[in-house]
């Protein structure tokens, strides 16, 4: 739990790096910037808040020895020795630009924001946040001159969202990755940071729900649809925990491998991350995304029922093709009945 209510902006640098594929270069600071306490409280507010609260919680790694990742090894020095930031920083700049080189990453504005005061559970402490600005926002200002108001077009960088962002606790304590710009280009995440999804409850239930959206849209029987979602629910029910192996264990009952596969690998895939099937996460964080998925049956394609009352199951289902479509006799009980 991170709470940025004390959280106080202590130092700010800006480099520039451009595409180092296309020998750009970099611009280099060679001393931190100077703003004034408003726009201290505007940055806190707009950057610091939202990397927190709309972050991905990522971790991160190296291939064979952590120590040897860049942005983790140059950050940990940074909190350890802040009088040394600008030096620091520029060590990560250096790196972004050596991770700079497909051809469709802009170049572009790289400021660095620490500040102190974060609260991790109990403990107070430093927190890096790296911004990437890679497109500017068109936009109008008024300036009076002469008895007239002139309208003038400028072109700034907009508070209202980021474009790519890391927020770096100390001592492994998390990184909080925003990428709105990585459709094409992933260098942010898997080069620049090397950083991979943390495992926590929330994140494992919600590679749980898509792994069990995915399962239910390849069960082609209603019935068996129906028995999948109760048994779903009985273990969000029963117990307080759940694994991506006891989802993987009852849906094998419904559908075969190659299917159960091809939705595990493509959940893999997307996640960006080896995900284990012993990891217990709670259920009552699973329940939340398994609800809206287990209460909607396909009868047929096209056609579902919506049990909205979870009082209420589907006991037995039957379909009998007609000429012109077909007919759906469902059984529905009380829990209590059950």
């Amino acid at each position: 739990m991170i709470d940025l209510s004390s959280a106080q902006l202590t130092s700010v640098v800006v480099h520039r790096v451009g595409n180092k594929i296309r020998e750009e270069g970099m611009r280099l600071a060679d001393k931190e910037s100077v703003i004034s306490d408003s726009l201290r409280n505007s940055l806190a507010q707009h950057y610091l808040l939202p990397l927190a609260k709309q972050g991905n919680n990522y971790e991160f790694f190296h291939e064979s020895d952590l120590s040897l990742n860049v942005v983790s090894n140059i950050s940990e020095k940074i909190f350890g020795d802040q009088a040394s930031f600008v030096k620091h920083t520029q060590g990560i700049a250096k790196h972004l630009y050596a991770s700079s080189t497909h051809p469709n990453i802009s170049g572009g504005e790289v400021v660095f924001l620490l500040f102190s005061e974060v609260r991790v559970e109990e403990d107070a402490v430093s927190a890096l946040a790296i911004l990437k600005i890679e497109n500017k926002d068109d936009f109008i200002d008024i300036k009076e001159s002469s008895g007239s108001f002139e309208i003038i077009e400028r072109s700034g960088i907009s508070l209202s969202k980021i474009q790519k962002g890391a927020l770096i606790l100390p001592d492994s304590k998390g990184v909080f990755v925003v990428d709105n710009l990585g459709q094409k280009t992933k260098y942010w995440v898997d080069s620049f940071l090397k950083a991979s999804p943390r495992a926590t409850s929330k994140s494992y239930a919600k590679i749980a729900g898509i792994i069990l959206k995915g399962i239910t849209s390849k069960i082609e029987d209603a019935q068996a649809a129906v028995g999948f979602s109760e048994k779903v629910k009985e273990i969000i029910k029963t117990s307080k925990t759940t694994t991506i192996g006891d989802i993987k264990s009852i849906s094998s009952q419904y559908i075969d491998s190659d299917f159960l596969s091809d939705v595990m690998s493509g959940v893999t895939s997307s996640a960006g991350t080896e995900i284990s099937e012993s990891y217990e996460f709670k259920s009552q964080d699973f329940a939340k995304l398994a609800n809206p998925i287990t209460r909607k049956i396909k009868i047929k394609s096209g056609v579902g029922l919506i049990v909205s009352d979870p009082d209420y199951f589907i006991s037995g289902l039957l379909i009998k093709e007609k000429t012109n479509g077909f007919q759906a006799i469902i059984d529905i009980l009380s829990r209590e009945e059950k």
